[in-house]
């Protein structure tokens, strides 16, 4: 898989569908750009699509899954620093309890 260009809320919806099915592939999910999602061709991000990240991982840890973002590009980096989300939360590998 692999969305290229504006992630945001116009295409929230398809995006959401796009990220919980990747849950469903096993317990330990790699959002990579090369594995399950190509990141690097994302040339913006607005607030709606870093919630969308934000969730899914949420959803993945209540699930008791690891999950890890592999390459986020700089659009989705830039979003994610103007609100305070530390990417190092996303980028690195969540298991239960984290």
């Amino acid at each position: 898989m692999s969305p290229a260009g504006e992630w945001n809320i116009g295409n929230a919806e398809e995006l959401r569908q796009l990220l919980m099915r990747s849950l469903e592939r096993g317990p330990d999910v790699v959002l990579d750009l090369s594995v399950v999602l190509d990141l690097s061709e994302v040339r913006a991000c607005d607030t709606a699509a870093l919630q969308l990240i934000c969730s899914w991982r949420t959803t993945a840890v209540q699930r008791r899954q690891r999950v890890r973002i592999a390459a986020p590009s700089p659009a989705i980096l830039e979003i994610a620093a103007a609100l305070g989300v530390p990417m190092a939360e996303l980028t690195e590998g969540a298991g239960s309890g984290i």
